[in-house]
């Protein structure tokens, strides 16, 4: 009996804590290392280049790495999201076009590549050249993008007499900022320029040079892998393109923040839970005092009338 006093006690006292370790661990967000991740520090990405890289020799092995905490750079590879993470093309074409190294045998060293979040990360490659040097390349960037569009251009307003491109994205929420390009061609001269969109999906371009119904596309992207299809601006004036409900859902769903618990209050629920297992333990400890005091004298009472 006095076990079973024990272990009930015990596992009233401890339950509380591991219910409360439950509802706090349990989260929505993606378990997705993000020591390796640089969407949250890079908006936009430059050309990279040798002048910059970190080289070090060890060993008869050569070590580059490349210090993203002074500049922002662009990725080596572009992957598709959810595809296959064991394709080194891409690095290995970057790699001969900036280094002029012919590849031989190529790994990762450690931090593989992973698919299943749209962003920038980095790896760590291990390689062997045709010359059989071996290659440590440190925190080499590349992207996973979106294999469908997510963002879609909702409206646009051609005023050519103002020389002015106005519209409306409906955007997913982004680390980055998303960009508006627009490319045209005046008097078969080629032209580019790009905008900002604000928070709310708007955005104005003021056109350097006259532009041209049926010369001129537009596109859209984050640079993060999320991106809208070019869209041809053919006619003078607004123009409106229908959007699923669906979707706009989607997109609106995805601005919403999940509600957090304050720690203050997270650490008073936990101690509110543990002083109420603890009441609940010495009440079954009296309620079981009780019983056995009862069944003693039940036992005593009927010794005296033997």
């Amino acid at each position: 009996m006095k076990k079973l006093i024990v272990i009930i006690s015990l596992w009233v006292l401890f339950f509380p804590s591991i219910s409360y370790a439950e509802d706090v661990t349990d989260s929505s967000e993606s378990k997705f290392d993000s020591s390796n991740e640089l969407s949250r520090k890079y908006m936009r990405k430059q050309v990279l280049n040798g002048k910059t890289t970190k080289i070090k020799k060890k060993k008869g092995e050569t070590y580059l790495t490349f210090p993203f905490e002074k500049r922002p750079y662009q990725y080596f590879a572009n992957f598709v999201l959810n595809s296959p993470a064991n394709v080194y093309a891409g690095f290995v074409e970057t790699i001969y076009y900036r280094d002029k190294l012919k590849v031989k045998q190529i790994y990762y060293e450690k931090n593989p590549v992973r698919t299943d979040k749209l962003g920038i990360f980095t790896t760590d490659l291990y390689i062997i050249s045709e010359d059989d040097e071996i290659y440590h390349y440190k925190n080499i960037p590349y992207v996973v993008s979106s294999d469908q569009p997510t963002a879609f251009f909702s409206s646009i307003d051609f005023d050519k007499e103002k020389t002015k491109i106005s519209g409306e994205i409906k955007m997913f929420a982004s680390k980055s900022t998303y960009q508006v390009e627009l490319f045209y061609t005046d008097h078969d001269e080629y032209h580019y320029q790009e905008v900002v969109v604000e928070n709310n999906g708007k955005f104005t371009i003021d056109l350097n040079r006259e532009g041209q119904p049926g010369k001129m596309y537009l596109r859209a992207s984050d640079g993060l892998g999320n991106y809208a299809n070019a869209l041809d601006i053919l006619n003078e004036g607004r123009t409106t393109y229908q959007i699923s409900q669906k979707k706009l859902q989607e997109i609106e769903n995805s601005y919403k923040t999940p509600v957090r618990v304050n720690k203050i209050v997270a650490v008073a629920l936990l101690m509110l839970k543990w002083l109420l297992g603890l009441f609940a333990a010495i009440l079954i400890l009296l309620r079981l005092r009780v019983i056995l005091k009862r069944r003693k004298r039940r036992r005593l009472r009927k010794k005296q009338f033997r």
